[in-house]
């Protein structure tokens, strides 16, 4: 109609190398490794949205994890530089066990001016981002891949529960949980379009690669391929779904390919997975209409439990008889340490983000599957990304209260992995609160949805 502006939706993708040199840490083991080489590069990603006055911007970094304070560093230099709130910037880790030294435990510690450089390079990808948004075309959908991620918790036939005991282990019975095979897809092209990047999220644990060369695992492969598809200017960013008790071993199914194929089967699942999103991103029909663009975040504290008196006098035990060598060494000296800590608290950040009718939940730590699974169920969006990792506000398991009974690696205390049992349905029922207060405007307008905004309104 002559003389009316068409609101639009508005997107700007940028990936930036944040690969460090050589001879730095890697961590997400219980032992120093030190890297050796380049197996693919690593990014910071980057994709800005904005849509009827309000923008979000959402980062994602081949990392193992994300401290508060550099995520605080990269919100803040993205505020400055673009207007964004810091509210409004979603930061995230895509998990990988072969990144850059960003951790620190009992034998290693972070490279902290690595550390700024990285945060500031991530937060260069989202300006970047926002000073190249354009008139854009998203749309979303979903597809299914359920042969390359496995639930690595196994019940055994003498009633104990292990993490990983092994490819072909004769005393395995049964899994003890579910997967999730959704591949969520967000499709983002320009107006005559031309593809300007893809969004995945999937669940399954990054630490496929292993050895001392950097590596993307398989996001890195799926980007790869992505890139060959759609060309060499389409970023690939990846948020990592609630995989805390999920990864790529087929223990049951068994394994019959050599040491060197098993080195490369990161790839194997880069091509697989990306062949899904592929397909499925091609039948995503694209709208360039204005959407409604909501971020709300809830922050809590959240209580440590603390080792019990057994826990600690058998730690101290394996300090004197099993070797430094042994996992079990730094599993006795992370709990003991554990023990040392004061109680009390840790504070929260869950955020979501509605962009039309779907929605993207960040959630800090690494989420059972299950937790995942009931977000998703019980979301009122029509599909709901779940992005773990997020936001560096804890860096810990969120198991189930079964899984904590059972026992296995994943509950065990450490000086990080200490939160209270309640923890993880702690933080579904806040994300079903949060997601489902981004729908009530809609149908009840002019209703405070907030404490703050109830007291204004007395």
């Amino acid at each position: 109609m002559k003389g009316q502006v068409m609101k639009m939706i508005r997107c700007g993708m940028v990936e930036l190398d944040i690969t460090p040199p050589l001879g730095n840490t890697i961590p997400g083991y219980f032992y120093v490794r030190q890297s050796t080489g380049i197996r693919d590069p690593l990014y910071a990603k980057a994709l800005v949205m904005e849509s009827g006055g309000t923008q979000v911007a959402f980062v994602s970094l081949d990392c193992l994890t994300l401290t508060r304070s550099v995520v605080i560093r990269i919100r803040e230099r993205i505020h400055a530089e673009t207007g964004i709130s810091p509210s409004n910037v979603m930061v995230s880790a895509t998990h990988t066990h072969t990144g850059p030294p960003v951790k620190s435990n009992t034998i290693f510690e972070a490279n902290h001016e690595y550390l700024d450089w990285m945060a500031d390079k991530a937060a260069d990808a989202a300006i970047m981002a926002y000073r190249t948004r354009r008139e854009a075309q998203v749309g979303f959908a979903s597809g299914h891949e359920e042969d390359i991620a496995f639930n690595r918790r196994f019940r055994m036939n003498d009633g104990t529960v292990k993490t990983n005991p092994g490819i072909g282990n004769p005393q395995v019975h049964c899994a003890t949980g579910p997967i999730d095979p959704e591949v969520s897809v967000m499709r983002i092209d320009d107006t005559a379009g031309n593809p300007i990047g893809v969004v995945t999220n999937y669940a399954c644990h990054t630490d496929v690669v292993g050895g001392t060369e950097y590596s993307g695992d398989y996001p890195g492969e799926l980007s790869a391929v992505i890139k060959k598809v759609l060309g060499a200017e389409v970023v690939s960013l990846f948020m990592m779904g609630a995989s805390g008790n999920i990864n790529h071993i087929d223990v049951q199914g068994g394994c019959s390919d050599d040491n060197a194929s098993l080195s490369r089967h990161y790839e194997k699942m880069g091509r697989i997975l990306a062949g899904e999103v592929v397909k499925v991103r091609e039948k995503i029909r694209t709208s360039p209409d204005s959407v409604k663009l909501e971020i709300r975040q809830s922050f809590f504290p959240m209580e440590y439990r603390a080792p019990t008196d057994s826990e600690v006098s058998a730690a101290r035990t394996t300090l004197r008889t099993v070797s430094p060598q042994d996992v079990e060494h730094a599993f006795a000296k992370e709990l003991l340490e554990a023990a040392e800590m004061k109680d009390g608290a840790v504070e929260i950040e869950i955020q979501a983000v509605r962009i039309g009718d779907y929605a993207v939940i960040g959630l800090p730590a690494e989420l059972f599957v299950e937790f995942g699974l009931e977000i998703k169920d019980k979301s009122p969006f029509r599909m709901t990304f779940i992005n773990e990792l997020c936001n560096g506000s804890v860096d810990a398991y969120l198991c189930t209260r079964e899984a904590y009974r059972q026992g296995g690696y994943e509950p065990r205390i450490t000086s990080k992995n200490r939160l209270v049992e309640e923890a993880g349905e702690i933080m579904v029922k806040q994300s079903l609160e949060l997601l489902q207060r981004m729908t009530v405007p809609d149908r009840i307008t002019n209703v405070p949805t907030t404490e703050a905004e109830r007291e204004v309104g007395k």
